[in-house]
């Protein structure tokens, strides 16, 4: 299990104590904020973490939800909107990178989809009868490699469509597709935040490319959000915008696609802050 799963097992051992003592490092910020909470919210908000911490404790006790992918305990529309998502992140910060003139430092992030992800969705896309996009990401991956500017407008045009196909596919499929979409939100902040924590060695980036991916599902997570914001606003408009304050405090953990000297925040923040976008989003459910 790793560090960001501990979070939630001892943020919910906190919230049952009271204080936050003997909560990890991590997870003491956001018990102490739930006790200075006023009565009724902070009732509230125990409730919402409790239920979150023993999900996650669940998942982790399997062996679950560590790093891109997997996931095989989630729902078929859930672990695909997930996926989708986190592929469509690694093109966010991977066009960043090509359009600042990186495109071997990009490269990487064009070929996660394929070697990290495609493999476990394939069999869900078939199932939603969505056509296969395999091919797709390898053109687009080759016109990265090529660095040949036109072709890959073309080809990420193409890949972003299909993207944009199958979520509307799912979303054709699902009752509930707000409530669906912040499912995956969670996944992907969560993921962002693994991703995070092992991009940093002694206070410093020695991963960045895990930086990068994880900046790619943060503004993945923002923009899942955003297409569904009136849907969101009209269920609990001021769980939304404290939903969007947690996002923007934390986007700046990544400045740039361009990893800074040092960490802007640090690990314990950025989780903190994943775990009260959590207890907003659970307000919007």
């Amino acid at each position: 299990m790793i560090k960001s799963r501990k979070v939630w097992v001892g943020l919910g051992a906190a919230v049952l104590a009271g204080a936050g003592v003997g909560a990890p490092a991590e997870a003491q910020p956001l018990a102490r904020g739930i006790e200075q909470a006023a009565p009724g919210e902070a009732s509230a908000a125990r409730d919402l973490v409790l239920r979150v911490a023993e999900s996650h404790a669940g998942h982790a006790a399997a062996g679950d939800g560590e790093g891109e992918g997997g996931g095989a305990e989630l729902a078929p529309d859930l672990r695909l909107t997930r996926d989708l998502a986190l592929i469509s992140g690694h093109l966010t910060v991977g066009n960043e990178l090509v359009e600042a003139g990186r495109w071997s430092e990009a490269m990487v992030h064009f070929l996660h989809p394929a070697e990290e992800l495609y493999g476990g969705i394939a069999g869900d896309l078939k199932s939603f009868g969505i056509p296969p996009f395999a091919a797709a990401l390898k053109v687009l991956a080759q016109t990265v490699k090529a660095q040949k500017q036109e072709a890959y407008e073309g080809a990420l045009k193409t890949v972003r469509d299909r993207l944009a196909a199958a979520d509307a596919a799912v979303q054709a499929k699902t009752a509930d597709w707000p409530g669906l979409t912040l499912d995956a939100v969670l996944e992907v902040l969560n993921t962002a935040g693994e991703e995070y924590e092992a991009a940093i060695e002694d206070g410093k980036f020695k991963l960045v490319v895990e930086y990068q991916d994880s900046r790619g599902f943060i503004l993945q997570a923002e923009q899942m959000l955003a297409a569904v914001a009136p849907d969101l606003e009209k269920k609990n408009a001021g769980a939304y915008a404290a939903l969007q304050h947690e996002l923007a405090e934390l986007k700046k953990a990544w400045p740039s696609a361009v990893a800074p000297g040092k960490p802007v925040l640090d690990v314990s923040e950025v989780l903190g802050l994943i775990a009260k976008a959590e207890i907003e989003i659970g307000k919007l459910m």
